[in-house]
């Protein structure tokens, strides 16, 4: 990873930042900022921490990146009425800003919609303040899944109106991980871009000890994640599965099946974008324990959004149903709960982000980075 060279000659805080010379910091871009939503501070701390020890690892003079937005001075307040308003406690005028939130998390007591308002408003407020260029980073891709509507029913596509907001806010450039459908790139062109970072990249090196293994079978929850399974197999080199789902209501998923030749086959890798409830997950591993005879089973999820009342059930799977581990990553804040279950491993995405945050800002290819595609 290369990285530029910039001198900095101060430790930068928020009583300092006022005096720090911009073009230390700076890229075709602006100089590089770091705002803080509030349900972001924890991700965005985690991103400058690992840039600044890759610029350390390489280097670079450059002391810290600064970051706006902390528990001690949150950006954005709430009046007492419930209304919001950030505040922005540096000047940011000719700034590359990158606003990180998550929109999907536990911490607060805000909603989904509460957390995208902020983020909206933030964005807004760097761009009247004259940020140069605004990336949003939001692990989690809110309503991707809400891509199109659902047959014979009478929806809207919110996936497109996030985007729409995004554009109205004043965004440049949305920078997410591993969304539901690859479909959401139409909705950016041609006035943003969307950088979508792959969970291949990820789920090649948890898995990278399976290699080759003839008793080995990759398997997708479903026929829509097919071809991020076929992928998957073909970079493992094994064989892959998929199971055949149907969904009659709400929270309920029943298996149809699973199509492909699982004879002989010992230990299953399934892989997924997102889960809520994780009865995909639930439903096909049974199937494979059962069914086919596969003693060992691995999982890993992208997103995983399951709450205290859906732990019994993966819990079950492991004790009963050959569950021997399960992969997640931290796009979505997880509970202490799934935390304290040693077979649960969360994988964090920081290192990622700041990679290809640091090649965004000097306008190189982020396409090499962990499977990212990227339109412009």
């Amino acid at each position: 990873m290369e990285f530029k060279n910039r001198a900095l000659k101060q430790f930068i805080t928020p009583e300092s930042f006022l005096t720090i010379r911009r073009q230390d910091l700076s890229g075709p871009n602006g100089w590089l900022l770091f705002v803080a939503c509030n349900s972001g501070i924890d991700l965005a701390m985690s991103v400058k921490r690992e840039y600044e020890s890759m610029l350390s690892q390489n280097g670079s003079e450059l002391v810290e990146i600064p970051l706006l937005g902390s528990y001690n001075n949150p950006i954005t307040r709430v009046f007492s009425d419930t209304e919001t308003c950030p505040r922005l406690c540096e000047h940011v005028a000719g700034s590359n800003a990158y606003v990180f939130q998550c929109v999907h998390e536990h911490i607060t007591p805000n909603t989904v919609n509460e957390n995208i308002q902020q983020l909206l408003q933030v964005v807004r407020t760097l761009r009247a303040h004259r940020a140069r260029t605004i990336t949003v980073v939001t692990p989690y891709s809110p309503y991707s899944r809400q891509d199109k509507p659902s047959f014979l029913a009478r929806e809207a596509t919110l996936a497109s109106l996030f985007v729409d907001q995004l554009k109205s806010a004043g965004a440049h450039t949305h920078l997410t991980y591993h969304p539901h459908a690859l479909s959401l790139y139409g909705f950016y062109e041609p006035d943003m871009m969307l950088v979508a970072l792959s969970g291949l990249g990820l789920f090649t090196e948890i898995f990278d000890s399976f290699r080759g293994r003839e008793e080995v079978v990759a398997v997708s929850t479903d026929t829509g994640g097919a071809k991020n399974t076929v992928h998957f197999s073909e970079a493992l080199n094994i064989p892959y599965a998929i199971a055949n789902k149907f969904r009659p209501g709400k929270d309920r998923v029943n298996l149809l099946g699973i199509i492909g030749d699982l004879n002989g086959k010992k230990t299953a890798l399934i892989t997924d974008d997102e889960t809520v409830t994780g009865s995909s997950i639930a439903n096909a591993t049974r199937c494979l324990f059962t069914d086919f005879g596969v003693k060992e089973i691995h999982v890993a999820v992208s997103h995983l959004k399951l709450r205290e009342e859906y732990l019994p059930t993966i819990i079950e799977l492991h004790e009963r149903y050959g569950l021997a581990a399960l992969h997640t990553t931290d796009s979505i804040p997880q509970i202490p709960a799934i935390k304290n279950l040693d077979f649960i491993t969360v994988h964090s995405l920081a290192r990622r982000f700041a990679s290809t945050i640091n090649k965004l800002h000097y306008n190189q290819s982020v396409s090499e980075l962990f499977g990212a595609r990227v339109r412009s």
